[in-house]
């Protein structure tokens, strides 16, 4: 009997085993299964960490980080909601779903190994928590689970727990060389998808300045990184420490040097929170261009039915500009404050009219009349709402201390802390609910301002600029901020001294003269000398500064480019991966490599893409996954077929399929 031939294989490489692989490889098997290709498609997924959870959502991290969404805002499965798909379609359930179908099992599992915070945190879990990081991650591997399960035969998954240090073509044939970190041979695939979430970099001229000033004075310094991963202990108790920034990485940053170092937080009889120091804390000196924390996230369901978008859309863009370039700033920012305000009104005429003087339908003929900024617009909203509190004002909401002056720093730090506070109770309460109509409008922007970008619409500034820059930083602070409770927290540590407000424009020098870090602020006279400084903030994707050694022999080889264009005689670069339409990898000559795709938080336009989908809302995330998986394969199709045998298979045989 004659031996039966080869059957010829298509392969894939992905280098990133996160949230939006797991997405990814969904919508490759019901792809596959769509094509009629009998072609046996293998899936080769490298990423030293967790499979569905990547690094930033490991479970093997500090068990008092948290997500910073609602469990009932978080899914990486399609829900009933989701259309437009190509079938089958792997439905099942989010986050909080999750957690409660499985919460019996987690509780006891938990318990057998004594780990008595898991344990309550399950039993306490529901659609509205704010869950561990360590236990996200486990909902993240089920779902892997169920991926794999699902895929068609045809599919094969091989998982590869390392590290990329190179990616080359065949000299021969196209094909594609993953070089694995440990591995002598390599793993050839037809295409290869750069997915790699979050990456490091290395200290740019400034940290190295205060680097090499901290060596000579005996100072602390902690550089930008995933606080998850730093190294706090050079932050003694007792010390003072200018912290420089106040998003996330802040947050997660207190988080390890207070309650992760023994202290303790208690409810007072009077529903407030109080903190006991454990003595191993240092004193935290804080402040930041805007000089306070990111907003708090909204602890309440969205508004939905806002009709959204209303009134900046690539429609009412094209018909009000053309085809003109457009400035982010100049152009767009009206028509998405309108947008904005919009929404606040509508939510507030609709949920609390008894807080209105006008009929719900004629405010918003005339507000949709008029230019935002406008004195008509001004005198509307005047007249229609009587409460300046229930007025939207987005001067203020982005920068509230903007010229406002204290006369010492006490002012400055309560100032901030009642600020504070007030926000965290206004964005928990649902009579403020205009405030999530302007989160949701805020999402609703940015989908159709990501789309302007990657149309080619926006000018060499803002396309270079604004887009990662301004426009991603106001995003952040207003729609995802920290949970509720962690500002609760900031302000229990600030009412006990361990924290200190510095206020806005922050500015911290190098001063040889007293051998410290001295921290001066535009919202005050006052300034504070430190032995400690840190930067926490997460590294900003750029390909120029790189620490990861793939990307960095793609650019020294010219195989990949940094988003850059000219404004004039100025060359303006944002740092992150250039791809075409097809998400393909632009190189320095302008053209795009046929078998190589990039997606993720290190492409241009894509800072702030969500790796996971909101239930019930039809999430965009599953489509563009699905088009991309579209493009993958038509890539593996197109390529010179390779017989059985040819592609190194996985160190992992147990994830096999």
């Amino acid at each position: 009997m004659s031996p039966t031939p080869a059957v010829p294989t298509r392969s894939l490489g992905v280098v990133g085993a996160g949230p939006r692989t797991l997405v990814l490889l969904q919508r490759l098997g019901a792809r596959w299964a769509a094509s009629g290709d009998d072609r046996p498609l293998d899936v080769h997924v490298v990423d030293p960490f967790d499979s569905g959870a990547g690094r930033v959502w490991r479970e093997a991290q500090d068990p008092l980080l948290w997500m910073n969404s609602r469990a009932a805002d978080i899914s990486v499965l399609p829900d009933e909601s989701v259309t437009g798909l190509t079938e089958p379609i792997l439905r099942g359930p989010g986050l909080a779903q999750w957690v409660a179908d499985h919460r019996a099992a987690l509780a006891h599992e938990a318990a057998l190994a004594g780990d008595d915070l898991l344990r309550e945190e399950v039993l306490a879990h529901g659609p509205g928590s704010f869950t561990s990081r360590r236990l996200a991650s486990r909902y993240f591997a089920d779902a892997w689970r169920r991926t794999l399960d699902a895929l068609p035969a045809g599919v094969r998954v091989h998982r590869h727990a390392r590290t990329v240090l190179d990616l080359t073509d065949d000299p021969v044939d196209g094909s594609q060389h993953l070089h694995l970190a440990g591995r002598e041979d390599t793993v050839r695939v037809d295409a290869v998808l750069l997915v790699q979430g979050h990456l490091d970099v290395r200290p740019g001229p400034r940290e190295r300045r205060n680097e090499a000033f901290a060596r000579t004075h005996g100072l602390a310094h902690v550089r930008p990184g995933y606080t998850s991963d730093q190294d706090l202990d050079v932050l003694r108790p007792g010390a003072d420490v200018v912290v420089v920034g106040m998003g996330l990485a802040f947050v997660d940053l207190v988080v390890r040097l207070t309650e992760g170092r023994g202290g303790r937080f208690s409810e007072n009889p009077d529903g407030s929170l109080e903190y006991r120091p454990s003595g191993r804390e240092p004193r935290l000196h804080t402040g930041s261009r805007r000089g306070v924390p990111y907003r708090s996230k909204i602890d309440y369901d969205l508004p939905r039915d806002l009709g959204l978008p209303r009134h900046y859309s690539a429609a009412t863009v094209q018909a009000q500009f053309g085809d003109a370039a457009l400035d982010l700033r100049a152009d767009l920012w009206p028509l998405i404050a309108k947008e904005l305000a919009g929404a606040h009104y509508r939510e507030l005429f609709r949920t609390h009219p008894h807080r209105t003087t006008l009929a719900a339908a004629e405010f918003d003929a005339r507000f949709s009349r008029a230019p935002w900024g406008s004195a008509e617009v001004d005198e509307l909203v005047e007249r229609a709402v009587p409460d300046p509190a229930d007025r939207f004002d987005p001067a203020d909401l982005d920068r509230p201390l903007d010229a406002w002056w204290g006369t010492s720093g006490d002012e400055v730090h309560e100032r901030v802390l009642d600020h504070l506070e007030r926000d965290r109770a206004r964005r928990s309460d649902p009579r403020h609910s205009p405030d999530g109509a302007v989160v949701a409008a805020l999402l609703s922007a940015y989908v159709v301002t990501a789309g302007l970008h990657a149309a080619g619409r926006l000018n060499a500034r803002s396309s270079a600029l604004d887009v990662d820059g301004w426009w991603h930083g106001f995003f952040s602070y207003v729609a995802s901020g920290p949970p509720p409770h962690r500002l609760r927290q900031l302000s229990a540590l600030a009412r006990a001294g361990v924290l200190r407000f510095l206020g806005a424009g922050l500015e911290v020098v190098a001063d040889p003269v007293t051998g410290t870090f001295t921290a001066s602020s535009a919202s005050g006279p006052h300034q504070v000398r430190a032995r400690g400084l840190v930067e926490a903030r997460l590294p900003v994707p750029d390909l120029e500064w790189t620490s990861d050694v793939l990307l960095t022999r793609l650019r020294e080889r010219g195989d990949v480019r940094a988003h850059q264009v000219l404004d004039g005689e100025a060359r303006l670069s944002n740092g992150r991966l250039v791809v075409d339409e097809r998400a393909r990898l632009v190189r320095d000559d302008g053209s795009a490599h046929p078998r190589r795709f990039a997606t993720g938080a290190w492409v241009s336009g894509e800072g702030a893409a969500p790796a996971f989908a909101r239930p019930g809302t039809d999430a965009e995330l599953f489509r563009r996954a699905d088009r991309l998986a579209a493009e993958l394969l038509r890539a593996t199709r197109d390529a010179p077929a390779a017989p059985a045998g040819t592609t190194t298979l996985s160190d992992l045989p147990g994830e096999r399929r």
